[in-house]
């Protein structure tokens, strides 16, 4: 216990409190003002004429302490409690002391120490629980922390460290939802503690609440804006959960402060202005990146994008060149290349390397589907039917849906004239899409090539209805339906004369049909020109089938069927 002074020295003291109590009073406005060298200048002189003041010496060691000179404030806090051992706060500043010293085993000794000298019917000093929980959390002794931090926040609701230390407990016991809560009670207390929003967001991100934990990384930026280490935390956080817009966000203000970043944060930083198709900026930090990573693909990507928007073309490929020889081609490096093949006019390197990247089957059917049809095109442009063929069929079993690469197959197969895949193709095609202009007129020829001109002509015929009203939009194909329809009539066969002048005029009214609708195609001429020229057998329409072969000779002077039918109607 603390000494029984005799009455004569009680009495001498009082006397003197007013004028020894004056430095120890300045020594607690110092550090209210956190003027804290000058507060231990103020205590030093004041112990000096008291030596055995136990406030004097707590006052000096929590000073020392605020300057982090961590042995001198232990010394202090020793003397406080060994010329006070009821002092409670002086025990509880000397775990504090040797808790931030990581002399966790004295700091336990001093919280069990001063626990023990609890007065009877007195609670425990919450303060010194807390330190015991404290110190049993860095003894990995969680249960038992646990019990002495919830004594310390009952004795004590306002407490913030004592939900602290019951959050540290419940985390290392794996009960996060009850660390979280807790951390979150004591910011409720006081908002301030970057030490338990550091905690806080630690726990989410070991649940891997990644949205959270970039919450209270927000948090402590409002309150430290020039905290790096908490803008790398959230931006990494950003990455991880692929909000790369956010993370290039945040890694920006960054980058404004950093003359020399590590090349770590640079790639991520590239990454997530890549990814979140900020090119231009992906393109100056990707040059930037190379002249410390000379080999690096992510950079090679983004400047070989960003040449794709500037339709620098040559470039681009140059960089995807690169990055086949640094790296694995990705679908997205095969799709780009090809593009920029295509835009260069080199469409066999554009189709071969869009067959490169159709090996990765990964990719959406709706991807898949369109390269395999553009892939397709480039072959049936360079006249490779049978190559153009066999990817029109894979996007077919690929996406049943695809009415045009039925119909693109169909045409291919009409070059080979292997007309029964083709008119098979335009049946489906049909089927799937009755109101598609291009399947019946397709059928239609392929009919009339099997020499089926009756189905070929239903085939027009209703390419005519199909067509309706949109006279303007499909003159091409109104052109061509009449002039087959015309031709199916022609070959009829009839028996009689009066059945014979009626298919003529027949044919001849489809013709000219056809000709309302583009009057430039030879071969309608030549056909009128024979109609006529048969119809004259029976009614005088020579100057009619004349003026028609003539016409066709204009748009066709080769055309021998044209030459032969003047020489007949005009012979020599």
């Amino acid at each position: 216990m603390k000494r029984i002074l005799s009455i004569a020295t009680v009495i001498i003291i009082t006397a003197t409190t007013t004028v020894i109590g004056q430095p120890l009073d300045k020594a607690k406005d110092l550090m209210k003002q956190k003027k804290y060298g000058e507060a231990i200048a103020a205590c030093q002189a004041y112990l000096q004429s008291s030596p055995r003041d136990e406030d004097g010496w707590l006052i000096l060691a929590k000073a020392y302490q605020q300057t982090q000179n961590l042995d001198s404030a232990e010394i202090a806090a020793k003397k406080a409690v060994q010329l006070d051992d009821e002092m409670m706060e002086g025990y509880t500043t000397l775990g504090q002391i040797q808790l931030a010293k990581k002399n966790t085993k004295d700091a336990y000794a001093t919280a069990k120490a001063g626990l023990k000298m609890t007065k009877r019917k007195e609670s425990k000093y919450p303060p010194l629980l807390v330190v015991l929980g404290q110190s049993l959390i860095a003894l990995d002794s969680a249960d038992v922390a646990l019990v002495a931090s919830s004594e310390a926040k009952e004795l004590d609701p306002q407490n913030m460290t004592a939900y602290e230390v019951m959050g540290d407990a419940y985390f290392k016991q794996k009960v996060t939802p009850m660390a979280i809560s807790n951390y979150e009670k004591s910011l409720e207390i006081d908002s301030l503690q970057s030490r338990v929003l550091y905690k806080l967001a630690n726990t989410y991100k070991s649940e891997r609440q990644y949205t959270k934990a970039a919450e209270v990384y927000i948090r402590i930026l409002a309150l430290d804006p020039n905290n790096e280490a908490a803008r790398l935390e959230l931006a990494g956080l950003f990455f991880r959960a692929h909000q790369y817009a956010n993370c290039a966000r945040i890694l920006k203000e960054y980058f404004k402060n950093q003359k020399n970043p590590p090349k770590d944060i640079r790639s991520i930083y590239l990454e997530a202005l890549y990814k979140s198709k900020q090119y231009k900026d992906a393109f100056d930090v990707a040059n930037e990146y190379l002249k410390v990573e000379p080999n690096s693909a992510l950079a090679y990507r983004a400047i070989a994008y960003e040449n794709q928007i500037e339709k620098k073309y040559a470039q681009s490929v140059e960089a995807y060149k690169k990055i086949a020889t640094l790296d694995t081609m990705e679908f997205d490096d095969y799709r780009w290349l090809g593009n920029a093949y295509k835009q260069m006019k080199k469409d066999t390197l554009a189709a071969a390397t869009w067959e490169e990247a159709l090996k990765d089957t990964t990719q959406t059917i709706a991807v898949r589907s369109y390269f395999l049809g553009e892939v397709g095109s480039i072959w049936m442009n360079l006249k490779r039917y049978e190559r153009a063929a066999e990817y029109f069929q894979k996007r077919v079993q690929l996406d049943t849906t695809a009415v045009g690469a039925l119909i693109n197959y169909a045409q291919c197969m009409i070059q080979l004239e292997e007309f029964d895949k083709a008119s098979t193709a335009l049946k489906k095609a049909i089927a799937q899409n009755p109101k598609y202009l291009p399947a019946y007129t397709n059928l239609g020829f392929c009919y009339f090539q099997m020499k089926d001109f009756d189905a070929g002509r239903k085939e027009y015929e209703t390419a005519i209805r199909v067509i309706d009203t949109a006279e303007s939009k499909y003159k091409w194909e109104l052109s061509e339906a009449n002039r087959a329809i015309g031709l199916a009539i022609m070959l009829e066969k009839k028996t009689t004369e009066e059945e014979s002048q009626k298919k003529w005029e027949n044919a001849i009214a489809y013709l000219k049909k056809s000709l309302k609708y583009k009057e430039d195609v030879s071969q309608t001429h030549v056909l009128l020109g024979q109609c006529y020229q048969n119809l004259n057998q029976m009614v005088n329409k020579k100057d009619d089938a004349i003026k028609e072969y003539k016409r066709t000779l204009q748009l066709d002077p080769k055309n021998e069927a044209a030459k032969k039918g003047l020489k007949d109607l005009q012979p020599e």
